[in-house]
């Protein structure tokens, strides 16, 4: 029973993730940098989080699904 928690809280701790991912995507896009070059390594890091986010949710949905799917059903 423990190990059902766990999947069901990494499937959906993935899918917070992966809409905090687009959640920072939608705000980067809204801000207005002044153009130097070289960018200033903020707006890099701001550029990737989102990424980075979606990245690591995802993972963590597939591996819930994955551990949902391969667990041992009991026989009733």
């Amino acid at each position: 029973m423990e190990s059902q928690k766990t999947q069901l809280i990494e499937f959906f701790l993935g899918l917070l993730l992966i809409v905090i991912g687009f959640i920072l995507l939608w705000w980067s896009r809204q801000l207005v940098w002044i153009q130097i070059y070289p960018p200033p390594w903020e707006k890099q890091l701001i550029e990737a989080l989102p990424f980075a986010f979606g990245i690591l949710g995802a993972l963590l949905m597939i591996d819930g699904v994955r551990k949902m799917i391969k667990r041992p059903r009991r026989q009733s």
